[in-house]
């Protein structure tokens, strides 16, 4: 999918492409859908693709309450489910999005998970203390919060990108320039860095759907301590991304749209069993 002009038009609430079985694709947190255009085309050869944006995220629905706490991005996302005529989907989710796609699988809305760098798998309640706290310290150079003036553009995305990717000069310029766009616009970053649910995380052990989770071997915003031990078991497959960083998709399109395969090709194994 073309990325041109991405940075300069405020990019749809969701996006819908493809033919096959139902995928949902959950972005990170600050970010859009957009996150995911360069693995859009090669999934939508076999999958019918929807790509929503969270609420009070650039270009997303403005939140239904306030604050914007993390559960509502789940019933978000269940809604979006339920006026597609989707009972239930496979879904991918990178960062936060992983978190919400494991809370939808645990509402019994998924077909398979694939988490790519999810949060919510704490090691200790203090591990995502020690997340927001580096996050309300970086976050004033980004421009985020109430009354904060953006950073310059290029300032931004110098900034931003080795965030996001092992390799920035691998992320195209313009895909680049819309994930800093994104960052300076979202309104809910203060809601959800308050939100007392946040160090609770998730527990894997709920979980009975086939499972692929990707950890970065580069990840400068969740590094490995903040996990708590992941164990394989027949559901859960846990795989490396070595040479990427938190959103990987960016800079590696090719292994997470074989992950996603490879979750989904599980997934349909275990039902024709």
């Amino acid at each position: 999918m073309a990325v041109d002009g991405a940075a300069d038009t405020i990019p749809e609430s969701l996006f819908r492409t493809g033919r096959g079985e139902p995928l949902l694709l959950l972005h990170g947190a600050l970010l859009t859908w957009e996150s995911w255009i360069p693995v859009l085309d090669d999934l939508a050869a076999d999958y019918s693709i929807l790509a929503p944006t969270f609420p009070g995220h650039r270009g997303g629905p403005e939140p239904e309450q306030r604050p914007a706490v993390f559960t509502s991005l789940v019933d978000h996302c269940e809604r979006l489910l339920d006026e597609s005529d989707w009972p239930t989907a496979h879904i991918a989710g990178n960062s936060i999005g992983g978190w919400v796609a494991f809370e939808l699988a645990a509402r019994g809305r998924a077909r398979s998970v694939t988490a790519i760098a999810p949060a919510g798998l704490w090691r200790t309640p203090d591990s995502a203390g020690a997340l927001l706290r580096k996050f309300r310290t970086f976050g004033p150079l980004l421009g985020l919060g109430a009354d904060r003036t953006p950073a310059v553009p290029g300032m931004l995305r110098s900034l931003l990108l080795p965030l996001l990717a092992h390799r920035p000069a691998a992320v195209p310029n313009q895909l680049a320039k819309a994930m800093a766009a994104a960052v300076s616009y979202c309104t809910v970053t203060d809601d959800l860095a308050e939100d007392p649910f946040l160090p609770t995380g998730f527990d894997l052990t709920t979980l009975d759907v086939p499972t692929t989770i990707l950890l970065p071997g580069h990840d400068r915003v969740l590094p490995p301590h903040i996990y708590a031990p992941l164990t394989p078991t027949p559901l859960i497959e846990i795989h490396a991304l070595p040479d990427t960083g938190h959103i990987p998709m960016l800079e590696a399109p090719a292994p997470i749209t074989t992950a996603i395969r490879a979750t989904i090709a599980r997934a349909d194994a275990s039902r024709t069993a």
